[in-house]
């Protein structure tokens, strides 16, 4: 039987990158939509419908994001009541999510 307490408080998989850009499933759904409409500009309604969650959720994310440089805010529209939004060309880590989801997706189509 193992004693609990080796086990630290926090694992390193809860600071790891992935679990740093994914956090959860609502913020790899989000993450999802933003690769689907790359080079286009998304408002947060947008990403909520095309990613299949709540638009708090898209709120509650969307900082992070694009504090990870993910994506980027371009513009606000109607007046300053709407923001644009888009997957960031110069990321690094939405070039890489953009790859993977390509080559995921060649795969599901070889099988």
């Amino acid at each position: 039987m193992s004693d609990t307490k080796d086990i630290p408080d926090t694992a390193y998989a809860d600071r790891a990158p992935f679990a740093v850009l994914f956090g959860n499933a609502g913020k790899a759904k989000i993450l999802s939509a933003f690769v689907a409409e790359r080079g286009r500009e998304v408002t947060i309604s947008e990403i909520a419908r095309f990613s299949g969650v709540a638009r708090s959720t898209v709120y509650k994310h969307i900082d992070d994001l694009e504090e990870l440089g993910v994506i980027e805010h371009t513009r606000e529209t109607n007046g300053g009541h709407s923001s644009l939004y888009q997957l960031s060309e110069d990321s690094d880590i939405a070039e890489l999510l953009y790859k993977l989801e390509g080559t995921i997706l060649s795969e599901r189509l070889s099988e």
